[in-house]
């Protein structure tokens, strides 16, 4: 009778703490979701950031843009698969594809822009995951001097 009751309350106490862990592990994931992806969004607006004028935007496209910074450094920033890349080199994986990465050229009062002249500021979209964890941020840059 007590080892009965006993067995029972250890198949008890072992779900409980199976799903601790397994919630334990779907926070951390996360968490690491949300850190890669705001690592990586603060690099590409500090990057942004050091683009002189408009003229210097290279290739605007929804997941693509490339430009010359303030040391006349070319810099591309895109998607391919789900990896997200700075100048050929991987930034940071785990893009949700097709869109994980995106970018939306803004003119003076906010409009979308298809004119690099008249381009004023980027806004990003970047949503990374892993597995059913996904981390989604948005931030815009402004072209300096203008």
């Amino acid at each position: 009778m007590i080892f009965t009751l006993l067995g029972i309350l250890t198949f008890g106490m072992s779900a409980f703490i199976v799903e601790v862990v397994q919630g334990w592990a779907i926070v951390t994931g996360r968490e690491a979701a949300v850190g890669n992806s705001r690592r990586a969004m603060d690099r590409i607006t500090r990057e942004l950031r050091r683009i002189k004028k408009p003229e210097d935007i290279q290739t605007m496209a929804s997941s693509r843009v490339s430009f010359l910074d303030l040391d006349n450094a070319t810099i591309t920033f895109e998607a391919s698969g789900t990896n997200l890349l700075r100048n050929n080199d991987t930034l940071v994986t785990g893009l949700i594809s097709p869109e994980g990465l995106r970018f939306t050229y803004l003119g003076s009062t906010g409009e979308v822009e298809a004119v690099k002249e008249n381009v004023r500021s980027i806004r990003v979209w970047l949503s990374l995951g892993s597995g059913p964890r996904v981390a989604t941020l948005e931030s815009a840059a402004r072209i300096r001097n203008l």
